[in-house]
This record gives C-alpha cells, structure tokens and sequence, in this order.
C-alpha cells in the first residue's frame, strides 16, 4: 500500500532541474568598479569602461591596458527540521581584461576597445547525503565568457557614444535526483533512487548602447543592454545512488538510461542603466546608478533530446523547468575619494533584488534580495595602477519548499557571499 501510494504521490510531484548560476550575475568588475559596488557606468573612465559603459571608452587616450581576476567566495545553507546543509563552492578565478586603443591618425575621435570576462562564473554542489533538495537540484555549474568589441565617438568634449558587440560563450552542467519506477510483473514494482547528469556547451551573441555627458563637476551615463538567448549540446547520464543488488532491476535499469545527447538553455536578461556622478570637492567624487534588469524574459529552461527522455511518468517536470522570473530595479551608490596623485580610496553600497519567485524558487537559485557593502584602494604611478575592490553580499533568507516524494518538506535558504577584485592598469 505504502508503494502504490508514493508511485501515486510520484506521478503528481514536479521535479526540475536548473539550468543557470547560482546567484544572478558578476555586476562588479575591475578593482575600481568593485571597490564602489558596481556604480561606474557614469564615470567609467578606464579601460573597465568596455564592460560598464561603452561610451566612457572614447575619453581613453593611446593605449591602455587592463588585467586582473574577478572572483566570489559565497556560501548557501538550507536550515530545515534537524539538519542544515551547505553548499560546497568550488572557487576558481576568471579573468578579467580589457584593452583600448585611440588612433591619432583618425579624421573622426574613434576609440577601440575589446574585453574578455565573466558575466556568471560558479560551481555549487548540494552533495551532502540524502540532502532534501536532491530531487530539485544536486550540482549546477555555470561558467560563461563573454567577449566585447567596441568601438566609441567622442562627439565633442562633454558628449560620446559607444556600443559592444556581445559574444557569450561557455558551459552549463547541471545534476539532480529521480526516483524511477520499474515493473517486473504483476503488483512487482521496484523503485530507484537515480541522479542524472547533463552538461552542455553554449553560446549567443548581444550588444550594448552607451551614452555619457561629463561636465566639469558632474556628469551622467546610459547604457542599453540586448538579451542573450544562450543554446547549446551536451550530453546526459543517470546512474543510480546506491549499487542495485537485484540483477533484473539492473538490467532494466541500464536498458532505459544510456548516454544520449541534449540541448539545453538559458536566457540572459535585456539590461537598462542609467548613473549620475557628482564632484563634492575637487577630490570626492559621488556617483548612484540604477539597473533594469528583464529577467521576465527567462520564462523556463528546457533540457531537449532527440528521442524521448527516458525518466519515469513522476519526473517528467526534471526537464522542462518553470521559471517565471520578474524584472527587477537594483540600486547602486558609490564614492572614491582621492588622497594625493598616487593613493585613492574607494566605497559603496547596493541593493541587489532577486527576479525568483517564491513558487518556483529552488536551490539553483535560492539567493533572496541582497544588500552589498564595498571598500577598495587604488595606487596610481604615471603609467601603471593596481586597483582592489572588495564586497560583502548579505541576501535576505528565503522560504523553501521541497520535494521528497514522501512528505514535502520545508526550510529556509539563507545566502551571503564575498566578492574579490583585483587589477592593474597600464597606459601608453
């Protein structure tokens, strides 16, 4: 009784899978931007400019050169009734460069610029023992690399405008539990706790807008962001949790699961923001930037193979995972305050809200609204500067609801996580 009622309690359960980074986006790059929680699109005046603001592009005079590595170290926990699990982030260092070149030869004030970073970049494993979130999410990875031709006009002194091309390319890998069914006769039912792997390489094309004004002791800048549609192909495996010691249930369970290829996707959002910087005194400089992002256009994602998925009736939902995120408006305030012609100092706070909803919220994406602190320091020589930007990411803890295919079970998600940045600048 007890089996036909979780076969029944099986075919009604939704289970997915997700598709996409934990967390919603790298925003901070570079020691300076870092350093001022991401609030540089209207003083964007480095060679960071091609990722914050592609019009900040044309001010940069010869050429200039920018590397360093843009990385976080976060921490996600599920408190539910008698235990707590946390997730195990595997941290690794993406790189971070950007170059620009104005041409002196030139009839019309063009400059050139290229970039290569990270827009998503984390590793999460849920792998703790019998964690209760299996059946929703076990391991994601998402590691992504987008590269950024550009080019900017320099209209006059105060007016310019720039726009990126947006190549985005790199993999998506995800894992999570079944619980598979198999008839060996009549009223024989046996049940197998199985994960399934899939990983996919993917990529897509997008561009960016840039507008900026700068006055002598103020200024603004726009930027208008495309979405990324991101497709790829992989491959799929599911193997059982534990040995079967049953050899009819093995060989039924290796004749509906074989390798076989899939699609996957994602959807990066359409972005809109728009910054105002103010020169308190001649060495504090104050700036506040608010961000659109359409993360209402991530309505699912889908794993897809060309012949039929092979899960039982129960896990149908593991491939075709509902989304329904929101657009959400994140806020951003930064200042840097110049000590001498060597030493600058830099501060920020933001205010990051989360697109999940609470009904398709999962441990892919269990963040809620973070709160973001910065600090950083520049040291500058005539032709070379190191940046350093550091922020500490509080989000708001979040209700979670959770499938087990026995009795649901809840708990709350609470998340917080460190951003490190550091760079060097070189002019010529």
């Amino acid at each position: 009784m007890k089996r036909r009622a979780l076969l029944f309690l099986c075919i009604l359960t939704p289970v997915s899978a997700p598709l996409a980074a934990a967390g919603f986006g790298l925003f901070q790059h570079g020691g300076r931007g870092a350093a001022q929680a991401g609030a540089f699109v209207a003083r964007a005046d480095d060679p960071s400019a091609v990722r914050y603001n592609p019009a900040g592009v044309a001010r940069l005079d010869g050429f200039q050169f920018q590397a360093g590595l843009d990385f976080q170290a976060p921490v996600d926990e599920l408190k539910g009734p008698g235990r707590t699990d946390r997730a195990h982030h595997i941290i690794q260092f993406p790189a971070a460069l950007y170059a620009t070149w104005k041409p002196e030869a030139l009839a019309v004030p063009l400059t050139f610029g290229l970039s290569l970073d990270a827009p998503f970049w984390t590793i999460t494993n849920w792998d703790t023992a019998l964690f209760p979130g299996r059946f929703q999410t076990i391991r994601q990875e998402t590691s992504l690399f987008e590269l950024r031709p550009t080019v900017a006009w320099a209209i006059d002194e105060r007016w310019s405008l720039g726009g990126s091309l947006r190549y985005v390319r790199g993999g998506f890998e995800t894992s999570f539990a079944t619980e598979e069914i198999f008839l060996l006769g009549f009223q024989d039912l046996r049940f197998v706790e199985a994960e399934t792997q899939a990983a996919s390489q993917v990529d897509g094309l997008g561009f960016d807008l840039g507008v900026q004004y700068s006055a002598s002791t103020w200024g603004w800048g726009a930027v208008l962001g495309s979405g990324v549609a991101l497709d790829g192909g992989g491959d799929m495996e599911t193997f059982p949790r534990d040995p079967i010691s049953d050899p009819a249930v093995e060989a039924a369970f290796n004749r509906r699961f074989v390798s076989s290829s899939v699609s996957m996707n994602f959807e990066l959002p359409p972005t809109a923001s728009v910054g105002l910087w103010w020169a308190v005194t001649e060495s504090l400089k104050l700036e506040g930037d608010v961000v659109w992002s359409g993360w209402s256009a991530l309505d699912r994602t889908r794993i897809e193979s060309d012949g039929d998925l092979p899960f039982s009736p129960c896990c149908a939902a593991a491939t075709q995972r509902e989304r329904n995120w929101k657009d959400v408006i994140g806020v951003r305030l930064g200042a840097e305050w110049t000590l001498s012609p060597q030493w600058a100092l830099g501060g920020g706070l933001a205010f990051e809200p989360s697109p999940v909803p609470d009904e398709t919220l999962e441990p892919g994406f269990s963040q809620g609204d973070a709160k973001v602190f910065a600090l950083g320091a520049s040291y500058n020589l005539p032709a070379l500067s190191f940046d350093a930007g550091y922020s500490y990411h509080q989000s708001s803890d979040r209700g979670a609801h959770l499938y087990n295919y026995d009795v649901p079970d809840s708990g709350t998600y609470s998340s917080r996580a460190q951003v490190f940045s550091i760079s060097a600048r070189w002019r010529r």
